[in-house]
């Protein structure tokens, strides 16, 4: 009988004025997920004063290799997880939540209460990136909500559970390509624009941006500065006249040197939460 399926987790225990740095690091040890959490579910009870934040990770050697990184700075351990205790606890601490004034982002088994104007959107991000509770995440479905007016081509890069791709869709964009580099990833956002009765709307794959051809009225880019700063030809070309990208995963120390690499494009919007902001630019147009 061959061993069961397990899912392996670095734990972190920092200091609250850490957070923010240890959660960026991790993400850029290739981290598919993160989560604060406590003592009740998956960890060992933490020091007191301390945030404990789990990191999921692809496989053993990327975890191993973050374990060994972050080990330099903080208390870490790698943990596992079986597979059907999995599927049970990435549902914990993920609730319905209303952003700007259309979105209702709940998941599957949670029943909500939904006004008449309410965009509803479901999400089940299973072990990928975008459940609605991270900052960048709900910046994005904000200024989607201000911004999609309906019929426009998305492409979503780095699409995670395809939270955004989907809201669009749900919101009045015609079409979107979505595209991550975890091709689990890609069937978990597959399997959501089911959900959510947009699957015929959405491509969802794992090749890479600069291989996407064709122009887009809404470019989506919720990765982290250090990858951002690196795709910004790509990013650009992809835009389409008259439309607009947004970029998100930035701490607000970091906004000046992004935009930098973006110019031309000009700042339209900036919102912020907590340490982080999501930045929608424009093309200049001539």
């Amino acid at each position: 009988m061959s061993a069961p399926l397990r899912h392996p987790f670095v734990t972190v225990r920092v200091r609250p004025e850490q957070l923010e740095l240890t959660q960026l690091t991790l993400w850029e040890l290739g981290a598919t997920g993160l989560e604060e959490r406590d003592e009740t579910t998956l960890v060992r009870e933490s020091a007191s004063g301390q945030v404990v934040v789990v990191a999921a990770f692809a496989d053993e050697a990327s975890a191993q290799h973050a374990l060994k990184e972050i080990r330099e700075e903080h208390e870490a351990e790698l943990i596992y997880l079986p597979h059907e205790d999995w599927a049970i606890e990435w549902r914990r601490g993920f609730s319905a939540q209303r952003i700007g004034r259309r979105l209702l982002l709940r998941p599957s088994w949670e029943a909500v209460q939904s006004n008449p104007d309410d965009v509803v959107l479901t999400i089940d991000p299973e072990n990928a990136f975008g459940s609605g509770d991270h900052e960048t995440t709900r910046l994005v479905l904000q200024l989607l909500d201000q911004h999609v007016t309906g019929d426009e081509r998305v492409l979503d890069v780095g699409c995670g559970s395809g939270v955004l791709s989907i809201a669009a869709l749900l919101l009045g964009a015609a079409s979107a390509v979505a595209v991550d580099i975890d091709e689990d990833a890609c069937v978990v956002a597959r399997r959501n624009a089911e959900i959510n009765g947009v699957a015929s709307c959405l491509e969802a794959s794992s090749r890479d941006v600069g291989d996407i051809d064709g122009a887009y009225d809404i470019v989506l880019a919720n990765i982290e500065t250090r990858v951002l700063l690196h795709m910004s030809d790509s990013l650009r070309a992809r835009i389409a006249s008259g439309g607009f990208l947004v970029l998100s995963g930035i701490l607000r120390g970091e906004r000046d040197e992004l935009l930098a690499a973006y110019a031309p494009l000009r700042l339209e919007e900036c919102v912020e939460e907590g340490e982080w902001c999501a930045c929608l630019v424009r093309p200049v147009e001539s």
